[in-house]
């Protein structure tokens, strides 16, 4: 049996995800860019839902998404200010963890930065996100990570998709022994949760699970507030119940 973690965007996903049983939620926003810090009106009523839910019995941890903007991952002073002060926000809020990571120009985890990252985090788990899979080397960012105490690692390893990174990802589990906590991420779903566990390994995945939902409301001038040939405002993607619900359940090794 492996762990579950779904990305939610706003509080309705979170109420899914809770009833649907997930292990954790990344809460973050902007999954449209791949996911920028939450506000803090969504994070503070995300961790109201889940302090319901486990007074009704049902544990689920909340990660928050630490990232200032969308792009890269090598931040100058300012965002890595901003980054730092999410991270504060996210342990003082009273959140399960975070989810961060900060390379250097030169493409390597940026040590100095994510140890003060995890000093300002506490008592929080840490994930390393996905800015391993643009490390120039990758197994010198496991021992970097290992070094700094990192408790999880969410990967594709190094491809597009957790299943066009399988091979990988297999080798990191074993190779790393339990001592960071694999996530397989990139494409997982409702559809492919089972195979990618099945030929990797790994003890917990990571999936957005999403849809586009949306429409103008009724009477609104359609009128662009993004630049010429942006994605329309009203659509955004949001967690879809069945394949949510298949994910979760791949997971625990259930069909029903």
């Amino acid at each position: 049996m492996a762990r579950s973690e779904l990305l939610c965007t706003d509080l309705a996903s979170v109420e899914l995800a809770l009833d649907l049983g997930a292990d954790r939620i990344e809460l973050c926003a902007a999954l449209e860019v791949g996911g920028v810090t939450p506000g803090p009106g969504l994070l503070r009523r995300a961790l109201q839902a889940r302090d319901r839910a486990a007074a009704a019995g049902r544990e689920t941890e909340v990660v928050v998404l630490t990232r200032p903007r969308r792009g890269d991952f090598a931040l100058d002073a300012g965002d890595f200010g901003a980054l730092l002060a999410d991270v504060v926000a996210a342990r003082e809020a009273g959140a399960d963890g975070v989810a961060l990571g900060v390379l250097t120009q030169q493409g390597e985890v940026d040590v100095s930065r994510t140890a003060e990252l995890m000093a300002a985090a506490g008592a929080m788990r840490v994930t390393f996100h996905r800015a391993f899979d643009q490390l120039r080397d990758r197994a010198a960012g496991v021992e970097a990570l290992l070094g700094l105490g990192v408790h999880r690692l969410l990967t594709s390893g190094g491809a597009s998709s957790a299943w066009e990174g399988r091979v990988e990802l297999r080798a990191l589990v074993e190779g790393l022994g339990g001592r960071i906590e694999v996530v397989a991420a990139g494409g997982v779903s409702g559809d492919s949760a089972a195979r990618v566990l099945e030929a990797t390994g790994v003890p917990a995945i990571h999936g957005s699970c999403s849809a586009p939902v949306g429409s103008p409301p009724p009477g609104a001038a359609a009128v662009a507030l993004g630049k010429p040939g942006a994605a329309p405002e009203e659509l955004r993607l949001t967690l879809d119940a069945e394949s949510a619900g298949r994910f979760v359940r791949a997971a625990t090794g259930t069909s029903s």
